[in-house]
């Protein structure tokens, strides 16, 4: 609850209604154009929060969650207490995904509000929708496992942060063939070809269900028991 808190009603907020306010103006420009309602939507949202903003805005809340409290000193009071480090590290992750998925869910439901809103809420709207909840939680997740373990590792973990979230995951996760398997974000877009039937995600050449699965889960699992040993380990000034 403290790093929920700390993350979610800290200044990083209006980075999140800023980039809200940016999708549902793209989404509203959307319903000018000419195309279908759903598939054209689901294109939108996953291009738009799915694929782009999902990793930035996780890189955004955790790329320097631990570093910052290294920085001001507060981090002294958590790791003195009697609590073992893996426990605290732990709350920290879980805080941070929990604010990773409340930011990502309200960028994602403006988006889906502005557009469907204005064109309608046909069938098949809330399936998409629903899919795309799952999809996001799942990611926030896999990629605040990664952020969080940045902040303990690197001393100035956004520049790596960016460099992950616009190069490799934007440039790299969308390049044809095997070298995409590298990007988290072809995981979740393999479960979300299996579970989405319209637009382009449901016609991309994905891992099967169980693959995607077990490889995030794993990366998830893995990425966040070597971050609690490098808490745990780790001197703190």
């Amino acid at each position: 609850m403290y790093t929920f808190r700390k993350l979610l009603f800290s200044r990083r907020i209006f980075i999140t209604l800023l980039i809200a306010l940016f999708v549902g103006g793209v989404m509203a420009y959307a319903t000018t154009q000419e195309m279908d309602t759903l598939a054209g939507g689901t294109d939108m949202l996953d291009n738009i929060v799915l694929s782009f903003f999902m990793p930035v805005m996780a890189m955004i809340y955790g790329s320097s969650l631990v570093r910052d409290e290294i920085d001001d000193r507060s981090i002294t009071q958590v790791v003195a207490s009697p609590m073992d480090r893996m426990v605290t590290y732990a709350g920290y992750y879980l805080g941070l995904a929990a604010s990773v998925c409340a930011a990502i869910l309200l960028v994602l439901t403006t988006g889906f509000l502005v557009f469907f809103g204005a064109l309608g809420f046909g069938a098949g709207s809330g399936h998409v929708y629903g899919s795309m909840v799952a999809l996001v939680v799942i990611g926030s997740f896999a990629y605040s496992a990664l952020f969080i373990l940045v902040s303990v590792l690197i001393s100035h973990p956004v520049y790596f942060g960016l460099l992950y979230a616009f190069i490799w995951e934007g440039y790299i996760g969308s390049i044809p063939g095997n070298i995409r398997l590298l990007a988290v974000k072809h995981y979740v877009r393999s479960l979300g070809a299996h579970w989405i039937d319209v637009g382009a995600i449901s016609r991309y050449n994905a891992s099967t269900p169980g693959d995607a699965a077990t490889v995030l889960a794993v990366l998830t699992v893995g990425l966040l028991v070597v971050g609690a040993l490098v808490f745990r380990r780790k001197e703190f000034p």
